[in-house]
């Protein structure tokens, strides 16, 4: 998976999400209380799901290891026929998923469009990292013109998604409010109390460096403490140059970083290069490290507390 080029591989991997989407949540008959939600990632089913539990029958556009935010070629029939069927949209905003836009306007599904009862932005409320500003143009690459989209790795974002989610349920269902209610309650202590221990877990990455393909961690770094230095990817979308791998190798030699890490959809190519380089600089390792960054990115993340158990695990490992 790691060799394919990442249009191959986003290319391979949306017809899998076209016909094997449902593997996370396989379709079951639904009585007059069950939802059908629909959601730009297997985060937000999962968000979905801890609110609904039995009442939500979710659905993820892509698979955990899949990036909604890289997905640019054509939307499937099949998207818009589940969209059609949906009584809750919920997607990432920050133009994470602007192909969310032909699936809603192709759904034909009043209770979807932008301004209908079961449209539901994730983004809202949220305090988004590194909202650009200056100049801005296709020679800086494809930037996040919002800001950064990955805000559900700060565990405390999901509870203000969970808000956010709530208020939609409650829209599309307003007779399981209570239920709801409960749930998001039970939902926001447990990510309080995983948390706390997530922070003492997370201890010894307070001040550590490190780098990453594409600028995926920045909320993850933020909460726990460590430092991205710098990344293979120094403008999102345009593939690296040989000048861009020495100076990434030049910058983490001179800030003592060892460590490479990318999500799922990134080859191991680049930071393999950059590592090569680095080794050759210093006569030390470097490891390239691969981490899940959505729900069911890796078998171990089945849902998002474990999603956090694994990033640490992992990252501790890696950084001892």
């Amino acid at each position: 998976m790691d060799d394919l080029s990442r249009r191959g591989f986003l290319k391979a991997g949306a017809t899998t999400a076209a016909g094997l989407g449902l593997m996370m949540t396989a379709p079951r008959e639904t009585d007059a209380r069950t939802l059908r939600v629909v959601a730009s990632s297997t985060d937000l089913v999962a968000i979905a799901h801890e609110l609904g539990k039995d009442r939500v029958q979710g659905y993820s556009f892509f698979l955990g290891y899949q990036e909604p935010e890289l997905w640019v070629d054509e939307v499937f029939p099949s998207w818009m026929l589940r969209a059609a069927r949906a009584d809750l949209f919920i997607r990432i905003g920050l133009f994470a998923d602007v192909w969310a836009d032909t699936v809603i306007e192709g759904a034909r599904n009043p209770k979807i469009f932008p301004d209908g009862p079961g449209f539901v932005d994730a983004s809202d409320a949220i305090e988004v990292l590194e909202v650009p500003t200056g100049r801005m143009d296709r020679s800086l690459g494809e930037i996040h013109l919002q800001g950064n989209p990955h805000y559900l790795l700060d565990p405390l974002n999901a509870k203000i998604v969970a808000a956010t989610v709530l208020r939609g349920l409650i829209r599309a269902s307003p007779a399981d409010a209570e239920f709801f209610r409960k749930n998001a309650e039970d939902f926001s202590r447990r990510i309080d109390q995983a948390t706390a221990r997530w922070q003492m877990a997370g201890g010894p990455l307070r001040g550590k460096k490190l780098a990453a393909y594409h600028k995926t961690w920045s909320y993850l770094a933020r909460r726990f403490g460590f430092e991205v230095v710098g990344y293979c990817e120094p403008k999102p979308g345009i593939e690296p140059s040989p000048a861009d791998v020495r100076q990434l190798a030049e910058t983490m030699t001179r800030e003592r970083a060892r460590l490479i890490i990318h999500a799922p959809v990134y080859s191991t190519r680049i930071p393999l290069a950059v590592a090569r380089e680095v080794e050759k600089r210093t006569g030390q390792p470097v490891r390239v490290l691969m981490l899940p960054a959505h729900v069911g990115g890796v078998p171990e993340a089945k849902d998002y507390f474990a999603l956090f158990d694994y990033l640490l695990d992992r990252l501790n490992e890696a950084l001892r």
